[in-house]
């Protein structure tokens, strides 16, 4: 049994899959249409972005960010460049839905408004050692709950993120319902495992003793994701299939029990856990998730 997967509970089912060298292993662990206004304002706010990006410096072989026009075959539906020097409240929460700001899991983090930050064109989670709301660290996360969902599309964030065991940054979807599951992890990285892209969605399902929750998820072993660099991690998601891409490569794909409802966006920091584990005396604080864009599209017809 993986150790940085949780342990099934009563009635679940993970099914985990891992690519290294295009090798897959499958482990069972059993247990639209675009407003014009909005594409405007997107390639305005991305035309700012990039404005402030001169001054930055680009490291290793990734390549930088394209313009949000440079999609062919989809149009643009939502988009954060972060070009200002403060959080777009039209667009975003700095919480879960209903103020929330803590999280289940045996997370550590209390989600302070303080913690998540745009600088220098980038959005910063910045999570630190500091007690506040009855948690031992704070840290940062946005959410479009309330503000912008969207039933299928490609959805799409370029990120960089701290390396450290414990620390624990996503991007994801969740149903505007509010029901869960369904859930789409566009990405998550454990931060003692930096090469590890962990690719993943989450269901129900009827089976003895009831509904179980199941999720499947892929590990793609890459580079250094909590490098110098930074990555692309999309998926593209359709009424019969989610396909999972990192630094535009396929790297995953599910057929089976895919989403049909509108979903919103969430990116987070968290630290500790039942994923991460713990942080401990190695891990550096203050430590920062820094998010280049976040865009969504709907596939043209």
């Amino acid at each position: 049994m993986r150790d940085d997967l949780p342990k099934p509970r009563a009635g679940e089912v993970i099914l985990d899959i891992r690519e290294v060298s295009g090798r897959r292993f499958l482990t069972p662990l059993i247990s639209a249409a675009l407003l014009a206004s909005l594409a405007v304002g997107a390639l305005v706010r991305w035309q700012n972005h990039q404005t402030a990006a001169t001054a930055r410096p680009q490291t290793g072989g990734v390549a930088a960010a394209p313009s949000p026009a440079e999609r062919p075959g989809w149009t643009l539906t939502f988009a954060d460049e972060f070009g200002g020097d403060t959080l777009d409240t039209s667009r975003w929460l700095d919480s879960y839905p209903n103020g929330e700001r803590t999280h289940s899991n045996n997370e550590q983090q209390y989600y302070a408004p303080y913690g998540a930050t745009v600088r220098d064109g980038y959005l910063c989670f910045t999570a630190e050692r500091r007690s506040e709301g009855g948690m031992p660290y704070t840290s940062g996360m946005v959410s479009s709950y309330g503000k912008f969902a969207q039933q299928y599309g490609r959805f799409e964030i370029r990120a960089r993120f701290p390396k450290g065991k414990g620390l624990w940054p996503a991007f994801w979807l969740l149903p505007e319902t509010r029901a869960w599951p369904p859930e789409i992890d566009v990405v998550e990285i454990v931060g003692h495992k930096p090469n590890e892209a962990l690719l993943s969605h989450h269901w129900r399902e009827s089976g003895a003793g009831g509904r179980r929750h199941v999720w499947q998820t892929k590990t793609f072993t890459g580079p250094d994701f909590c490098a110098e660099d930074f990555h692309t991690f999309a998926v593209e998601w359709g009424p019969d299939e989610i396909v999972w891409y990192v630094d535009d490569v396929e790297r995953h794909r599910a057929t089976h029990n895919v989403p049909r409802e509108p979903m919103y966006v969430l990116a987070n920091l968290a630290v500790g856990g039942d994923l991460p584990g713990m942080p401990d005396e190695t891990t550096p604080f203050p430590a920062v998730m820094e998010v280049d864009y976040i865009r969504v599209y709907q596939r043209l017809p």
